[in-house]
């Protein structure tokens, strides 16, 4: 198959391109193909620009409906396809995975091959009501007009099979977008200070990433352990509509915010335990980071989640939205070190079995192959 060398790779914002996606936009370079990057205009994607990739801006409004800023994002896909002509397009996140499918079809036909990967399903599906309803309606319909789609998780890849959103033989699964093995070190806690140990949740200021739980089960351990710290770390999104109310979070004094960092390495370091109360995920990067430095977890067992936790053996998971479950899991593990250190020991085992970036890289291109582009 004879075909142009563009590549096109969209998601909602350059973070999600450069934290997993950086090694398989080299390798496109590399091998001498155009690669275009259809996303914000952000300060992460200033990175990939200066690697040798050209960024065309696009703004997905995330977490909810806008019907002008929607239609204007997919006007705006449909003048960079025709524009670039790409012979491969690669698509995340749900609008631009449902816009740029449908823009694929439009403007390239038969001419480019599209993948598409569904990284978790947010807001909308937990949500629920007519947001749900919405993109229900447009995975139904975009999704069969895609090469191929590729799911992080068991749960997702089920949910849309059952309901027949697209056929087996169109649907891959990739664990997670994996991570760079090599940046993030086993570090041996065993002398750390016991009577201040410190609980860290990574993620974006939202809801749904589970901030009434956390705070709660931080104001139950400080009853017991008061010199226990929580720390969350994550951008602020004012604008999505599940975004935590800033002076709430303010006016309480049972967490620590220290907003988004530009290396976790040293918070994970320092840490003794990932609390990690989301509603849903793909496979939460913030887990495998913390697992390979040898930091168990304590989650809820929901999808994407329980994909990168082994219950019982590299942490606990418990029931969706269980605060007492949550809060004496985590005092079992605080109380319990031996046992705590051996959790940790056997996370930094499964990252090294399970999340190693290159390997979830190889099997994006051998996708690509298979689709029938020369690479």
């Amino acid at each position: 198959m004879d075909l142009n060398k563009v590549v096109l790779f969209a998601a909602n914002r350059g973070y999600a391109l450069l934290s997993s996606r950086k090694a398989l936009i080299q390798f496109f370079l590399d091998k001498g193909w155009q690669v275009v990057l259809a996303t914000a205009d952000d300060d992460d994607v200033k990175e990939l620009v200066a690697l040798g990739a050209v960024l065309e801006p696009v703004q997905f409004r995330r977490g909810g409906f806008s019907l002008l800023g929607d239609l204007t994002a997919a006007r705006r896909l449909r003048e960079i396809m025709a524009h670039w002509q790409p012979s491969l397009v690669h698509l995340f996140h749900a609008k631009p995975v449902i816009m740029g499918t449908l823009a694929a079809y439009k403007v390239l036909g038969d001419q480019a091959r599209v993948v598409t990967t569904i990284t978790g399903l947010g807001h909308a599906f937990i949500q629920g009501g007519f947001i749900a309803w919405l993109a229900s309606a447009g995975y139904r319909r975009a999704l069969p007009k895609a090469d191929r789609t590729i799911f992080q998780n068991r749960d997702d890849k089920k949910l849309f099979l059952d309901k027949r959103w697209l056929s087996e033989d169109k649907s891959s699964l990739i664990a997670g977008s994996g991570i760079a093995l090599d940046r993030f070190v086993y570090r041996d806690r065993s002398n750390n200070a016991e009577d201040s140990p410190v609980l860290i949740m990574l993620g974006r200021l939202l809801n749904q990433k589970g901030m009434p739980e956390f705070l709660e089960v931080a104001r139950q351990v400080k009853t017991i352990k008061p010199k226990a710290r929580f720390i969350w770390a994550g951008e602020e999104d004012a604008v999505h509509p599940d975004a935590v109310d800033m002076a709430m979070l303010r006016s309480q004094n049972d967490i620590d915010y220290i907003g988004r960092l530009d290396d976790v390495k040293p918070l994970l370091y320092e840490a003794d335990l990932l609390l990690f109360p989301s509603y849903r995920e793909g496979v939460p990067r913030a887990i495998m980071e913390a697992a390979a430095t040898g930091l168990p977890t304590v989650g809820f067992d929901v999808p994407g989640v329980r994909e990168a936790v082994s219950k019982g053996e590299s942490g606990f998971l418990v029931q969706y939205r269980n605060v007492e479950q949550m809060t004496a899991c985590v005092l079992l593990l605080l109380e319990d070190k031996a046992l705590r250190l051996e959790m940790g020991k056997k996370a930094n085992s499964l990252a090294k079995e399970a999340f190693d970036i290159s390997a979830v890289q190889d099997a994006y291109l051998d996708i690509y192959r298979e689709l029938g582009v020369s690479i």
